[in-house]
């Protein structure tokens, strides 16, 4: 099967390639930025290069297509892109590209909350990227990752430098707010199980790890994987809001912004063991698969505090090549 791939050369998407490819599919990456796709065996995938903003250029790189997965999305807005025109505009794009193009389906990676409350803007964005899908009339599955993490990653990279740069780790808020980390590798292998499986078309499924964990869980989790004594110092949201709206304003990669503090509210756990049941496995926990947080540096954490930039060293960076097959789900 053709399968085309949005989002290829990010965090997850390198991934999904891999597992693609482990299933023994063609993959076509659709590449946004000409250069990046360097990261592939130019032997083992096919290369298009446009943006889900180009109408113009899906058309191009639709052609014959059978399954598409849409990986494509913003954690936070940047250079005038808002999360509308990313996530539902852009989903609508790719949606209307496939369903031109004879497409069989689409497998939209969502997130765990996505609302139709538009007082957050990011999950409110996700929930109406995931009714531009519901209502294209092609086959579907979005799936809804709560946390990932993994090496490249940046929730719990950024919580590592908090982690590095002292005994006190600041929390926003209560820190109780809980959440139930998933593995990147995990959602990658779900999100290519999903391709071509009846049993989980027309579904929405929370991807949940096998714990439910409050960010002061995450933070001592962090400290444990790090060899680290921090205590936790807690700054009330309110006295957070002002700071983290003036470094969006003035910082080129705030390290928090008004958005994620306000999302601080929202229940980021699944109800029951979703991916278990769809999928077919055990996904990992957090602790034990944690180490590569080990990698950030005292002046890596310092960059990030400053909203510099996110360290990067990535494993993944390598030339993506055939992996031996994995069996269906």
């Amino acid at each position: 099967m053709l399968v085309l791939l949005t989002g290829a050369t990010g965090f997850l998407g390198r991934r999904v390639v891999r597992e693609l490819m482990a299933r023994r599919h063609q993959v076509r990456c659709l590449i946004h930025s000409p250069g990046k796709e360097r990261i592939f065996d130019h032997r083992s995938v096919e290369i298009q290069y446009g943006s889900v903003l180009e109408p113009d250029a899906l058309k191009q790189a639709f052609y014959d297509v059978q399954s598409v997965v849409h990986l494509v999305g913003i954690i936070r807005p940047r250079r005038g892109l808002t999360f509308d025109a990313m996530h539902r505009q852009g989903t609508a794009n790719v949606a209307a590209a496939a369903k031109e193009a004879g497409a069989r389906e689409l497998v939209y990676v969502s997130a765990m909350g996505a609302t139709a409350d538009p007082a957050y803007p990011y999950l409110h964005s996700k929930r109406q990227a995931e009714l531009e899908v519901i209502n294209s009339g092609l086959e579907y599955t979005i799936l809804r990752p709560s946390v990932i993490f993994g090496e490249g990653d940046e929730f719990m990279t950024a919580l590592a430098g908090l982690v590095r740069l002292g005994p006190l780790t600041p929390v926003i808020g209560g820190g109780k707010n809980r959440m139930q980390p998933v593995a990147a590798d995990d959602v990658a292998r779900c999100v290519a199980a999903s391709v071509g499986n009846s049993t989980v078309k027309k579904k929405t499924i929370n991807l949940g790890g096998p714990h439910r964990l409050s960010y002061n869980n995450l933070v001592d989790e962090a400290a444990l994987a790090m060899g680290k004594r921090r205590r936790r110092i807690h700054i009330p949201a309110p006295l957070a809001l002002p700071a983290a709206a003036v470094m969006e304003r003035i910082l080129p990669r705030p390290p928090v912004t008004v958005g994620q503090i306000k999302m601080l509210g929202i229940r980021n756990v699944s109800e029951g063991r979703e991916l278990e049941q769809a999928f077919g496995f055990t996904p990992k926990p957090v602790r034990g698969n944690i180490d590569y947080i080990n990698a950030v540096t005292f002046g890596d954490a310092l960059r990030m505090t400053l909203g510099l930039s996110m360290p990067n060293r990535r494993q993944d960076s390598a030339p993506a090549r055939t992996p031996p097959p994995r069996p269906a789900a």
